[in-house]
């Protein structure tokens, strides 16, 4: 008897349904290069705005996805209906003019790509749902009512901590452990004393800083769901320099403070292409947050062995280990972070063993672990969309082991 030919799965389509560009869109183009290295043929779709960013994210000696415009993400007046039907209708063209074997879903926020699953699942394409955030609390309403046209559990599905996948699971109507947990990829370690020093000088100098003064520093969007708005009141509490690196809403609000202070504690520096000199000459980062899934901003200070300093809900993903790796406020609020930030710098020795065991942290979660892991949920999808046939279906990749067992 003549066996049945390997149908082999080659052309990834990855549609970003985003406006802004922060964590999930960077991870999305990492992986997406990382999956084009390991041997399949990825198309990343997203806005118009976003392809500039994208591209300059791409990390160097990968192949590079190919890059196409397409309006998939919802603005924040817009109405749950419509951001669906044009999300739907969009997408429907990318998989005409793409022609996919299967596709990858970076989630934002639960409900913000609701449209694209709609089509995607309609064609009965193998496709896995990356929840990269989630909120606590009832699931945003709009997705029970496309529930039904979703085929949730006829998809994959992976987060980027146990505490999105428990909270995504619930808004998808899943169990739990449907979702697989695969951690974000830390940078590469750069923790060079000489490279520190020369940081701390250079940086210091810039901002007209003494050098042996103390330096914090705050990475992310200028906005309350980061805690940037606690910065004016940390600044006031520990008499201490913050430099803020990112945009936002909250950075008119954050200037005309930063203007109202003869001391000149609150530095705007705005956005920068790389934060590592940053964080080599901080004495730490301050991570405020009231919301995170696995915040890239704390492994890329780990990997620069800068400590930190952070809000429960910030390393919440860390689950037990969140205490061993930063110093967690007790409350989340500026009088908390203060003496946190306060207890970390009178504890130098402390700070500096705690920022080692973040950087041996970091430089376990690496993209060699997590490409297997991924090529795996991929796999998996394939075997849901046609279960009768999962001898028939196999992932491209010129990289055997990027197939772990899985099951559904």
């Amino acid at each position: 008897m003549a066996l049945t030919p390997v149908r082999q799965l080659k052309r990834l389509l990855v549609p970003l349904p985003s406006l802004r560009f922060g964590g999930t869109e960077r991870h999305a183009v990492e992986l997406a290069a990382r999956l084009g290295a390991a041997g399949l043929q990825v198309t990343l779709a997203a806005d118009p705005a976003l392809l500039g960013p994208l591209a300059a994210s791409l990390p160097p000696g990968m192949p590079a996805p190919r890059l196409v415009p397409a309006r998939l993400g919802r603005e924040d007046d817009e109405p749950a209906a419509i951001a669906i039907a044009r999300q739907r209708a969009g997408t429907e063209a990318l998989l005409v003019a793409e022609a996919p074997d299967m596709v990858l879903l970076p989630l934002p926020w639960p409900d913000a790509g609701l449209g694209v699953m709609r089509a995607v699942a309609g064609r009965g394409l193998p496709r896995l749902v990356a929840l990269h955030l989630a909120a606590e609390g009832p699931p945003p309403g709009s997705i029970a009512p496309e529930l039904p046209a979703l085929d949730a559990s006829g998809a994959a599905w992976a987060a980027v901590s146990a505490p999105v996948a428990r909270r995504g699971a619930a808004c998808f109507g899943l169990a739990p452990d449907r979702v697989a947990v695969i951690d974000n990829p830390a940078p590469a370690v750069t923790a060079q004393p000489a490279a520190r020093d020369a940081a701390r000088a250079a940086l210091r100098a810039q901002l007209g800083l003494r050098a042996d003064q103390p330096l914090l520093v705050f990475v992310g969007r200028l906005e309350e769901a980061k805690g940037a708005d606690l910065l004016p009141a940390l600044t006031d509490r520990l008499n201490l320099p913050i430099a803020v690196l990112g945009d936002g809403l909250l950075r008119g609000h954050l200037e005309a403070e930063a203007r109202g202070d003869p001391r000149g504690l609150l530095r705007l520096v705005g956005p920068v292409a790389d934060p590592t000199p940053w964080y080599l000459a901080a004495d730490a980062l301050v991570l405020p947050s009231r919301l995170e899934g696995a915040p890239l901003v704390f492994l890329e200070a780990a990997a620069s062995g800068c400590p930190v300093v952070a809000s429960a809900a910030a390393l919440e993903g860390l689950g037990e280990e969140a205490p061993r790796l930063a110093h967690i406020a007790d409350a989340p609020d500026a009088a908390a972070l203060a003496e946190a930030v306060a207890a970390l710098l009178a504890d130098p020795a402390g700070a500096a063993a705690m920022a080692r065991r973040a950087t041996a942290e970091a430089s376990r979660r690496t993209w060699q672990r997590a490409v297997p892991a991924w090529m795996g949920q991929l796999r998996l999808a394939a075997s849901l969309a046609a279960p009768s046939r999962l001898a028939d279906l196999a992932v491209a990749t010129n990289d055997p082991s990027a197939f772990p067992e899985t099951a559904a």
